[in-house]
């Protein structure tokens, strides 16, 4: 025990992290009911989850990658959800539930890769934002394949990064990441372009060409149950894919991009919780670029190249995408944003001017007790609602039949077989 102390004792940060976890534990799991939303997608999750744990049907595809397309993600996070259904006997409080341990994966994600990547500092810096930010809370609190899209992508930028400098091995969980994506959002076309752009820094060397073409199959084993429906006739993804890209995007043009600007950053102002950083939004990247500084100039110039096309590619794909747009398609570049403005912010605190020190300490507390204040006054209609709805029909001696992606029809299907098993 003595040597625990002296551990602790000897590394501050661990107390801080531990504050900081019990913040994030509280800001995602207090009053599930009043505040997870249950609607659409995690309807659809539950029944997916039902339809192995009851009808014993493995799916061999996923969500569908955008409404309307016929052409879908991965079913791995079908499989994630099910044993939370299962523990919960079906109850939709699963949800709420798994939202809660998606949220505290992306944490230590968070913390870790950010920790080895940049300093102790930065990444207590940024799990602290990513606890109390108001934006990324609600966003935590709803279950959807979404709330991996972050970690996934802090992750293979942290690979790809150690691949870039030499370290050939990891190239197999970058692959294996990469693969991982395409079961979370269709927005992982993301990662193979910016891989694709990183080639002409990967190590020039047998070793590493062996090594990448032993990875290969890591990645497309996530690709079988997507390729295993499209031959067995349950889909055409293929056609549906080429039809959906060939309908929807147009040349590239400059003022569409500009048109665009404000999505492609649009985590900067949900996180910062503000549009009054919305001027400045172009040019903290950049700012963060001349501020980094690290031992080799190489290691400078692929964190920060990597960083450019962490926002760049997914402003320039939505710039040739002509349908709708949501902030949601974004969330590959919130760990890049969380990690900007930690880095700015430990460097002016740093600073040996006090009055500077002060103003930071003083802002961010400021910002964190206000989104904490604000969490608590915020009013939710969510899983408690819908089941109060189905309450009062059942009192009242009605029936809800099945309508996809509606609460009511799930809450009251698990409420009959629940009856049918005493």
């Amino acid at each position: 025990m003595s040597r625990l102390k002296k551990y602790i004792l000897q590394n501050k940060w661990i107390l801080v992290l531990f504050v900081l976890f019990a913040f994030h534990v509280f800001l995602r799991f207090y009053q599930i009911e009043l505040r997870n939303q249950f609607t659409w997608d995690q309807v659809d999750n539950a029944w997916a989850a039902k339809d192995i744990l009851v009808d014993h049907k493995l799916p061999l595809l996923g969500m569908v990658a955008k409404q309307n397309t016929n052409f879908y993600i991965g079913p791995l996070y079908y499989y994630l959800i099910t044993p939370f259904y299962w523990f919960s006997n079906l109850d939709p409080i699963a949800s709420g539930i798994f939202a809660g341990i998606s949220s505290i994966v992306t944490f230590f994600v968070i913390f870790f890769v950010v920790k080895k990547t940049f300093s102790t500092e930065v990444a207590l810096v940024a799990v602290f934002i990513h606890t109390f930010a108001m934006y990324i809370i609600e966003l935590d609190r709803i279950q959807w394949p979404i709330n991996f899209v972050a970690p996934v992508s802090l992750l293979i930028f942290f690979f790809l990064r150690k691949v870039m400098l030499g370290e050939v091995k990891y190239v197999y969980p970058l692959f294996i990441f990469l693969g991982i994506s395409f079961h979370l959002n269709f927005t992982a076309v993301y990662f193979p372009i910016i891989i694709l752009l990183s080639l002409p820094f990967f190590p020039k060397t047998r070793k590493m060409l062996i090594n990448l073409l032993l990875a290969l199959p890591t990645f497309f084993i996530w690709l079988v149950p997507n390729i295993i429906a499209e031959s067995s006739h349950t889909a055409n993804q293929g056609k549906h894919i080429f039809d959906y890209v060939k309908d929807y995007t147009h040349g590239f043009h400059l003022q569409r991009m500009m048109q665009i600007k404000n999505d492609a950053l649009i985590e900067f102002e949900g996180i910062f919780g503000s549009k009054l950083i919305k001027p400045f939004e172009l040019f903290l990247i950049p700012l963060f670029i001349f501020l980094y500084k690290q031992k080799s100039k190489r290691e400078k110039v692929i964190t920060s190249y990597l960083f450019v096309l962490w926002f760049f590619v997914p402003w320039v794909v939505f710039t040739l995408y002509k349908g709708e747009i949501s902030n949601y398609y974004f969330s590959a570049t919130r760990p890049f944003v969380l990690i900007v403005f930690s880095y700015i912010t430990v460097y002016l605190f740093s600073n040996k001017n006090l009055i500077l020190k002060y103003a930071v300490l003083i802002f961010w507390a400021y910002w964190g007790v206000s989104n904490f204040m604000l969490f608590l006054n915020t009013k939710y209609q969510a899983l408690g609602y819908h089941r109060e709805q189905v309450d009062k029909i059942e009192k009242a001696g009605g029936v809800i039949q099945f309508t996809q992606g509606v609460p009511e029809s799930y809450i009251y299907y698990v409420h009959q077989l629940n009856k049918l098993k005493k």
